[in-house]
């Protein structure tokens, strides 16, 4: 799995040094990565791929052999000759031993060879885009995953702030009601939403350890691993767009549904190879020695040389090669049209990605200037507030208001990291080997 700790993440973050507690985008990668099963089970099937892929080259070369064969007679024996001589014996023993060397060579088997080198050579192809289409995806969920907790936490802090407003309120609150310049229901109502952003805390504090959970689960480590994560969320507002033929060349599913078009094609002319003749060459050396203990001849031992060409020309198989012909006609339209469905479905996803990426960044920057204005107001309700200048609903608007526009900041931060990882993952350079 060395290869894999060689990924560079083309979502760039900032390095600062954390402590130990700390996990980094990297180390989750790294992690999800190297404890992943899925990814485990695909490198072998490549490897498995690459392996079939290289034996082909046998196919070109020739194959040799050795043979041996050796029997033993017992016999009773009635022998006559055309000289009037007759043996006539019981209990005959004979003997025969026949070592070779044999060499045979193809010369020529209507191209089958050089359709299953290229077909193997595909689904090698085929096994390591699957791989590094794996790997992309568990990348892309990691990253999500990641990204999650990192929300989460901002929205923890978001509901920290408010309660420091909502307690200086109360202080507020207490104090004016105290001199006689407020009511102590406003006192009680600053209480009761202090209270209540105490449980807001409470349900966030539950929400961080279950997407912390749900992250260690990808990870492949045990749910209750505790952690921490960075505190922002970078995003490239300025990804470039690829054409559509760029999209055909990078997108690995796409890749992948060419590449089983092409294995299915060469499959196809293995197949329709058997319409064709075979030639073929061999040669022996052998050693060949029979004895017997009567008989007209006792010993016969011969040795050397001997050489074959053979042509096989099939005539007729019960139409069984014209039926795996058209059983091969249509898997490769069955691919043909995986393809065309895959192509379809990725330029829909594509496009969608696209479009939500591009409202995402208009959201983002809405509510990056929208958090400002809130603050500014916020400031201005708790001073006037403290000038008895305003009411107290007139600071708890101000407040929710801020509440409310920091929840949406986050939630537009993480979905337009998450639009930006898709959009990468479907381009296909979500990372790069």
């Amino acid at each position: 799995m060395r290869k894999i700790f060689k990924i560079i993440i083309l979502i760039l973050i900032a390095s600062p040094v954390f402590s130990q507690d700390v996990l980094t985008l990297n180390q989750a990668v790294e992690l999800a990565l190297k404890n992943n099963y899925d990814i485990a089970i695909l490198k072998n099937k490549a490897e498995i791929a690459s392996i079939n892929s290289d034996a082909t080259v046998a196919n070109f070369l020739p194959k040799a052999g050795l043979s041996l064969a050796q029997s033993a007679s017992l016999n009773n024996l009635h022998q006559q000759l055309s000289n009037g001589s007759e043996t006539k014996k019981n209990g005959v023993t004979g003997s025969n031993i026949n070592p070779a060397l044999n060499v045979t060579w193809t010369l020529f088997d209507g191209m089958k060879m050089f359709a299953t080198q290229n077909k193997l050579k595909r689904v090698k192809e085929v096994g390591e885009l699957n791989y590094q289409d794996t790997i992309q995806t568990m990348v892309a969920s990691a990253i999500t995953a990641y990204f999650d907790v990192v929300s989460a936490k901002q929205q923890l802090n978001a509901l920290n702030d408010a309660i420091k407003i909502s307690d200086e309120r109360v202080k507020l609150a207490e104090k004016q009601f105290q001199v006689g310049y407020s009511s102590k229901v406003d006192w009680l109502q600053a209480r009761v939403d202090l209270n209540e952003q105490k449980s807001l805390i409470i349900n966030q504090t539950k929400l961080i350890e279950q997407k912390k959970a749900e992250l260690n689960r990808i990870l492949a480590r045990a749910p209750e691993t505790n952690f921490e994560t960075t505190d922002s969320i970078p995003f490239n507002d300025e990804l470039s767009k690829i054409t559509a033929t760029e999209l055909d060349y990078r997108n690995l599913q796409m890749k992948v549904a060419a590449k089983n078009v092409e294995v299915q094609r060469f499959a196809r002319k293995e197949i329709f190879s058997n319409y064709l003749p075979q030639l073929a060459i061999g040669g022996s050396y052998g050693y060949n020695q029979t004895k017997n203990s009567a008989g007209f001849t006792l010993l016969n031992q011969s040795q050397g040389f001997s050489e074959a060409l053979s042509l096989n020309v099939p005539l007729f198989n019960g139409t069984l090669t014209r039926k795996q012909v058209k059983v091969a006609d249509i898997n490769v339209l069955n691919a043909e049209t995986t393809y065309n469905k895959i192509h379809l479905l990725t330029k829909v996803k594509y496009f969608k990605a696209q479009k939500d990426y591009e409202k995402a960044v208009e959201s983002l920057n809405l509510e990056e200037e929208n958090i400002l204005l809130v603050k500014e107001n916020l400031a201005i309700a708790t001073d006037r507030y403290r000038l008895r200048e305003s009411t107290a609903i007139e600071l708890r608007q101000a407040e929710q208001s801020y509440t409310d526009a920091f929840t949406r900041l986050v939630t537009a931060r993480f979905a337009a990291k998450s639009a930006e990882t898709e959009l990468l993952r479907l381009m296909g350079i979500l990372v790069k080997n």
